[in-house]
């Protein structure tokens, strides 16, 4: 499939199930191919097969702004426009190791769902990662905060605990309550906002 295919169906995707709009609407020329690939019907809507093409186009776009993102510090700027190469070329072999590399991620740095890929439908808990949730450290390790998963009202109060992506953290206990300490300041903190809180091992 060529690239301008795979660009239309995720800017398709996106409006019809995300509520994103762009302002460039998709070429009649590519709609029409991608209608006789069957990916779309007579009125421009994705069928079946154009939904879960779609899906596996933003996941990898989803992932590679994860690895950007959370393991090589890139811009904002190089993110968005690495990712939007690293989509079109990711195979399924390198896609799985990136997913469980970052501990099959639920949403890219801006917050949206990383759509869910055999890997992470398959479980591979077990696998060890170096992006994880906080309530996975054992007292006594320490880790930096790489981003935060979650409805907007607990991110905002876990923000105001000045708990912030790029600060160093250091478990204290996880007992009754998850005890942690960033620079001078210990912060308790319940099970939930430690399951949202996701970090890379120091």
């Amino acid at each position: 499939m060529k690239e301008e295919h795979e660009n239309a169906l995720k800017e398709i995707y996106m409006e019809r199930f995300e509520g994103l709009e762009y302002d460039n609407r998709t070429d009649g020329d590519v709609l029409r191919e991608l209608h006789e690939m069957g990916y779309v019907d007579e009125d421009g809507n994705l069928t079946e097969i154009g939904v879960e093409r779609a899906k596996k186009i933003i996941r990898l776009h989803r992932l590679a702004e994860r690895l950007l993102h959370d393991v090589l510090s890139a811009s904002e700027g190089e993110i968005e426009s690495s990712a939007c190469k690293f989509e079109h070329v990711i195979s399924e072999e390198v896609e799985q190791a990136i997913c469980t590399l970052l501990g099959h991620p639920d949403v890219c740095p801006h917050g949206r769902e990383i759509p869910p890929g055999e890997c992470c439908i398959k479980g591979q808990d077990e696998v060890k990662s170096i992006v994880l949730r906080l309530s996975a450290l054992s007292p006594g390790e320490e880790a930096e905060i790489k981003y935060l998963s979650g409805n907007d009202e607990i991110i905002k109060k876990i923000i105001a605990l000045g708990i912030l992506p790029g600060k160093k953290v250091k478990v204290v206990r996880v007992f009754p309550a998850h005890l942690i300490q960033i620079d001078n300041t210990q912060i308790a903190i319940d099970e939930r906002m430690a399951e949202i809180i996701h970090v890379m091992r120091a």
